[in-house]
C-alpha cells in the first residue's frame, strides 16, 4: 500500500508543473522525501527529531502532496527526469513505503533511495522492487565525529561500524554502494580523503556535501571544499592515492597542476548517482555554489582550481 502523502522538493514540484516556481537551475532527478517526522536526531539535519515538524531538508523546501497526484504526473511526463530519488526519514515502515512506490514507478526512470541501514533481506527486496542505487549516508568522516553528530552522542541507535557493515552489504546485494560525506563537521582533510579512498576500494561511491549551518556552526571555506572536490575526482576518476598531509591538512595532491586542470570541467559539479544535480541543496541562490548543478565554462573551472590550490601549498609546477 502506497503512503498517502509524499514530499517532493520544491524544484521537483516546479519541474513537474504542479506549481509555478521560478528556478535558475532545474533538478534533473525527481527528489521525493518520504516520512513526516524523523525518529533520529542527527545534529546537522533540519529534519532531526528535536526540531519538530519542519518543511526543509538542508536549504530545500519539501511541501506535502498527495502521492497519487505526484505519481500521475511522473507517469504522464515519463522521460522528464533522468532518475527518481527517495530521500527517506527514519520512521517505522519506511522500507515498505519505498517498496510500494518503487514497484509503482518502475520503468518511469531509474530509482535511487537514501535510507538508514537495513538488513540484507530488506536490501534484496528493494533491489527486486526496482531500486538501482541504495545510499547509506556516513555523513561524518571519522568515528569520533560520527558518534558526536549521528550516533549515541545525539541519542541515535546508529554506529560507525554498523553503517560500514550496511555499506558493504549493499555492495554485495546491488553490486555497488553509495554514501554521503559532509565537509565541515570538524573533520580534517586527511579524514575525508582517506575515508574516500577506503570507500572507493570497497566499490562505494561518495557524494560530497557542504555543511549547511541551519542549526549551528559555519559553512566550510570554499577553497577547502574545492580542494576536497579535486581530491574526490582524483580518487574516483584516476584511482589516485598519493596525497600528502601535514597535521591532517592537505598539502599536496601529488600531481602536477596541468594534470589537475584536466579534471576541472567536471570535478566541481554535483557528485551523486547518475543524473543527480541537487540544485541549491547547500547553496543560496545568487551565491557561488559548492556543487555546480550544470556544466561550467573554462573560466569558472580555472577560478575553482585556483581556489583549491590556495587551500594547500602546491609545490609542483
Amino acid at each position: 500500500m502506497i503512503p498517502r502523502y509524499v514530499r517532493p522538493s520544491v524544484g521537483t514540484i516546479g519541474t513537474l508543473g504542479l506549481k509555478k516556481i521560478k528556478m535558475s537551475a532545474r533538478p534533473t532527478t525527481a527528489y521525493i522525501m518520504l516520512g513526516e517526522r524523523c525518529d533520529s536526531n542527527c545534529l546537522f539535519c533540519t529534519q532531526r527529531k528535536e526540531n519538530g515538524e519542519n518543511d526543509r531538508l538542508s536549504r530545500v523546501i519539501w511541501p506535502k502532496y498527495r502521492t497519487e497526484e505526484v505519481m500521475d504526473v511522473l507517469k504522464e511526463k515519463k522521460g522528464l527526469f533522468s532518475r527518481i530519488c527517495f530521500q527517506t526519514l527514519d520512521y517505522k515502515g519506511v522500507v515498505d513505503d519505498v517498496l510500494s512506490l518503487s514497484e509503482e514507478l518502475r520503468g518511469i526512470a531509474p530509482i535511487s533511495v537514501s535510507i538508514v541501514p537495513t538488513g540484507e533481506n530488506e536490501m534484496r527486496k528493494l533491489r527486486d522492487a526496482g531500486v538501482e542505487y541504495m545510499s547509506v549516508a556516513l555523513d561524518a568522516a571519522n568515528p569520533k565525529i560520527f558518534e558526536k553528530v549521528k550516533g549515541a552522542g545525539v541519542g541515535n541507535r546508529f554506529s560507525w561500524q554498523g553503517h560500514w557493515n550496511a555499506l558493504k552489504t549493499s555492495v554485495k546485494v546491488f553490486g555497488k554502494g553509495n554514501t554521503h560525506l559532509i565537509v565541515g563537521l570538524g573533520e580534517s582533510d586527511e579524514d575525508l580523503i582517506k575515508t574516500m579512498i577506503e570507500l572507493k576500494n570497497l566499490g562505494i561511491y561518495t557524494a560530497l556535501f557542504a555543511f549547511t549551518p541551519v542549526n549551528w556552526g559555519r559553512a566550510p571555506d570554499m577553497g577547502r571544499y574545492r580542494a576536497i572536490q579535486l581530491a574526490h575526482a582524483l580518487i574516483y576518476r584516476k584511482n589516485w592515492r598519493n596525497f600528502e598531509f601535514t597535521d591532517g591538512k592537505l598539502t599536496d595532491f601529488g600531481v602536477k597542476k596541468a594534470f589537475l586542470e584536466e579534471l576541472t570541467i567536471s570535478a566541481f559539479l554535483t557528485s551523486g548517482c547518475p543524473g543527480c544535480n541537487r540544485p541549491f541543496y547547500n547553496e543560496r541562490p545568487g551565491k557561488e555554489p559548492y556543487n555546480y548543478p550544470h556544466p561550467i565554462n573554462k573560466e569558472i573551472a580555472k577560478r575553482a582550481l585556483e581556489m583549491s590550490i590556495s587551500h594547500i601549498h602546491l609545490r609542483r609546477p
